[in-house]
């Protein structure tokens, strides 16, 4: 009932805004999210960021698979004792490798969402920009069911957002 109730909203809102005759336009934001330079930088300095950790498991999970080699190829050579050991060993390598797969995910998400919340400040900025130096009354953003090709100004906004990046850098 609450997305029949928004919808509802958004329609009243279209036939107000069209019986003003105002301007108005439609912004995919999940195409500016996904597609603007600002967030590919952000990505790429994400996972610059995080590059140390990865490699630090990853050379984890080689010492793992090489333990786990080791065990299954000299497991019936060695004391009992010895291969016990070995077993222990790679059990605890196994924890820390999901535990800090873990942490890596959690981290990497929490850094993530600050990441998309700074940019969509930016995008945000730059669409209310492109709509007053363009005369637009209002600009729709995602909750719409159709916009016609005339009035979805999302391709504007991204070039907006490029030459925007490319001047800042």
């Amino acid at each position: 009932m609450n997305n029949l109730n928004q919808i509802l909203l958004v329609i009243l809102l279209l036939v107000a805004i069209n019986a003003y005759a105002g301007k108005i336009g439609y912004v995919d934001m999940n195409v500016l999210i996904s597609e603007s330079p600002q967030i590919l930088e952000a990505n790429k300095n994400l996972t610059l960021e995080f590059a140390a950790e990865n490699e630090k498991i990853a050379q984890q999970e080689s010492d793992l698979s090489s333990l786990e080699k080791r065990i299954t190829q000299e497991g019936q050579f060695i004391t009992a004792d010895e291969l016990a050991k070995l077993q222990e060993r790679a059990r605890i390598l196994e924890r820390q490798v999901r535990r800090a797969k873990e942490d890596l995910k959690d981290a990497i998400t929490i850094r993530n969402s600050q990441m998309v919340d700074e940019v969509q400040i930016q995008l945000r900025e730059v669409v209310a920009q492109y709509a007053q130096n363009h005369d637009y009354d209002a600009i729709l953003i995602n909750a719409i069911l159709y916009v016609n090709d005339e009035v979805d100004i999302t391709e504007e906004i991204l070039a907006e957002l490029r030459q925007s990046f490319q001047s800042g850098q």
